[in-house]
């Protein structure tokens, strides 16, 4: 197992798309976060603001499903999806005698970081060092720090879940376009699930998913039953949906 993400982890610093993804995060976090720092773009009444980090609001962007989807649904279907197309390495990797679910788990892990490291990571980075660079670490207090450690905490268990989702997308399409329209189609969904009235089944689904915890875990106050409730859905989440893309890829026909 340990081979195979260093494998998976060599593979991906070789990987075109991620560094021009990630290049793209960095360079489009930097200028939200300046152009807000400095006032030319105002946004109000985000939970940054209610703790006392205005200057940090251009992150509300990157917190949302349909946005950072369009960056990690691309990472996977270049990172993921194309290894089974004629030139990739996925019939070599089960040839060598790997365990199917041990290939299948090391990619979601490794994709997990690299997607983490694009979506979350680099855009709080640049919006801490922006901060310093326009004088305004002053605003960062014990309270709204804590804020910051629990929020991604738990925002980052919601995200594994996701990528989850994303890995077993890929993996089912074997297609890099089909994984980014497909990906972009499933988000848009759950956009509609969440803004318009729906069967209450599907409400009763979309409450203790992670879609809703994704708008949960970024209040600027939670109580311990509500986080509990965020690692609880967060875990089965991706235990389910790990299991379910162990199951597809183990049953997979690869040519």
């Amino acid at each position: 197992m340990t081979n195979l993400l260093k494998a998976e982890m060599f593979k991906l610093g070789k990987n075109r798309a991620f560094w021009m993804i990630l290049a793209i995060s960095a360079g489009l976090s930097t200028l939200m976060h300046y152009l807000i720092m400095v006032g030319w773009w105002m946004m109000d009444g985000t939970p940054f603001d209610a703790v006392g980090l205005g200057g940090m609001n251009a992150l509300s962007m990157f917190l949302v499903p349909a946005f950072f989807n369009l960056m990690i649904g691309t990472l996977a279907a270049f990172f993921i999806s194309t290894e089974f197309g004629a030139g990739g390495v996925i019939r070599n990797q089960i040839l060598s005698g790997r365990h199917r679910s041990q290939i299948y788990v090391s990619k979601y892990i490794v994709y997990t970081l690299g997607s983490v490291l694009i979506g979350v990571l680099i855009p709080l980075s640049t919006g801490l060092i922006m901060l310093a660079v326009t004088g305004k670490l002053e605003i960062l207090d014990g309270g709204n720090i804590m804020y910051f450690i629990r929020m991604h905490l738990l925002f980052i268990l919601q995200y594994a879940g996701y990528t989850a989702l994303i890995t077993l997308l890929a993996v089912f399409t074997e297609d890099s376009g089909k994984t980014i329209i497909f990906s972009v189609l499933f988000t848009l969904l759950m956009f509609v699930i969440e803004k318009m009235p729906v069967f209450n089944i599907v409400e009763i689904i979309y409450d203790y998913s992670i879609f809703q915890q994704f708008n949960l875990v970024v209040a600027p106050r939670m109580s311990a039953v509500m986080m509990a409730e965020a690692v609880i859905v967060g875990v089965v989440t991706i235990v389910v949906v790990v299991v379910a893309g162990c199951v597809t890829f183990g049953r997979k026909e690869i040519k």
